[in-house]
């Protein structure tokens, strides 16, 4: 048989030497593929005249399987509120990708919501408003990539670590409201040095031992009181007029201290930052509202004696309500979603009222009836309550707005 000839197999065993070399193939349609080749390159002999190269076809699979994509987290576990990192490598490169997430949600570098990109971002933040905790979240995050030769896709958990918080020394001391006379006014107040209200709870903070960034993850998280005024009547009588003090806006209003100094809005006062896991902060908070006036009428136009009480203080009316809120925040979730930034630990109401009656015939410190009051401080209740703070940039303090009228003389 000359080189390049193919015997056709007529015996039983069918065998044939393309490469004229004494080897035979059990097939008269064989064909032979050198390892070093191509895996699907085929050498058939041509029964005319020499070998010719020709290709196998694909297996209907091999497109798909060359085509994959992994996910890659920058921690093993993501911290409440804090972005974790999420990288997905596609092979070959050149593709794009498509994200989706449940139980989380996905935003780029700057915090805008995303899903598209090599890497994104997971973030979430869901504290559980009954008790204060801040609960393990898990997340599912997929990613689809789509290449020129091919679909591949990714899905991997993610786990976001519990936070928790221990409370204690939650009792609230009631001071009073009462008439503080001097010779030029009276007022409705707290007693010198003694505050109408006040409460220094401990909080301490508790993170998951699979937190993998212990100091930063405490220290995103601060503890403090928030303060909305639901409640107020102050009214100053004298024998011709009326001053009223109301709000220039609609109950209920924030609150705050105007002589604690710069605070983080939207706290009443100061709120100290976690410094580390197991470690423990004072919130302290305190209140002593009040209630100022002149023993003579500051009204220009107020008729002038006699008889002698013309242009006397003759009644004040103070009243005041509050809902009180101590709460963790987490300072990065605040960037985005102030509302939903806080781990609401405690919660209760409390109003002070002290209406009096003024004779100024009297000596000073015994002019005003009844001379004092115990505020009403209601009982302290776990995490946030019925009710909601209110977050607006203004406080309560800078929108009061007094009204002079002439009344009828009493």
């Amino acid at each position: 048989m000359s080189t390049g000839s193919i015997n056709l197999g007529d015996g039983p065993t069918g065998s044939s030497d393309p490469d004229g070399d004494g080897s035979t193939s059990s097939s008269p349609n064989a064909c032979f593929q050198d390892a070093d080749e191509n895996a699907n390159a085929c050498f058939p002999s041509d029964p005319v005249g020499g070998d010719v190269s020709t290709t196998c076809p694909l297996d209907e699979n091999a497109a798909a399987t060359k085509v994959t994509v992994v996910i890659q987290l920058s921690q093993p576990v993501a911290c409440p509120g804090h972005p974790l990192q999420l990288t997905a490598v596609g092979t070959p490169s050149g593709g794009t990708y498509a994200w989706t997430v449940s139980g989380a949600e996905l935003v780029d570098g700057a915090g805008a919501a995303a899903s598209t990109g090599a890497s994104l971002f997971l973030r979430s933040f869901k504290p559980d408003n009954a008790t204060g905790k801040i609960p393990e979240q898990n997340a599912t995050v997929n990613v689809t990539y789509t290449h020129p030769d091919g679909t591949a896709k990714d899905s991997k958990p993610v786990k976001v670590h519990k936070i928790d918080f221990k409370v204690t020394d939650t009792g609230i001391t009631a001071g009073v409201t009462q008439a503080n006379e001097t010779d030029d006014f009276v007022k409705l107040g707290a007693s010198p040095g003694v505050n109408t209200m006040v409460t220094d709870p401990k909080v301490q903070i508790n993170l998951d031992a699979s937190c993998p960034r212990k100091a930063d993850c405490a220290s995103n998280h601060r503890v403090g009181w928030l303060q909305t005024v639901i409640s107020v009547d102050r009214r100053v009588r004298y024998t011709h007029t009326l001053i009223q003090t109301t709000k220039s806006k609609p109950l209920p209003l924030r609150d705050g201290d105007p002589y604690a100094g710069p605070s983080p809005h939207p706290f009443y006062d100061a709120a100290p930052d976690f410094t580390g896991d197991k470690d423990t902060q004072t919130a302290h908070h305190f209140d002593s509202p009040g209630l100022s006036a002149a023993w003579t009428d500051p009204r220009r136009d107020a008729p002038a004696p006699p008889p002698p009480v013309n242009q006397q203080l003759r009644n004040m009316y103070f009243q005041i309500g509050f809902h009180a809120w101590l709460v963790v925040q987490n300072k990065e979730w605040r960037e985005h979603d102030l509302p939903g930034s806080f781990a609401y630990q405690k919660h209760f109401d409390w109003s002070t009222h002290l209406d009096v009656s003024v004779d100024t015939t009297k000596d000073v410190e015994s002019r005003c009836t009844p001379q004092s009051v115990a505020p009403t401080i209601g009982p302290l209740g776990d995490g946030k309550g019925p009710n909601g703070p209110s977050l607006a940039e203004e406080c309560s303090n800078d929108l009061n707005k007094t009204t002079v009228s002439p009344a009828p003389g009493i």
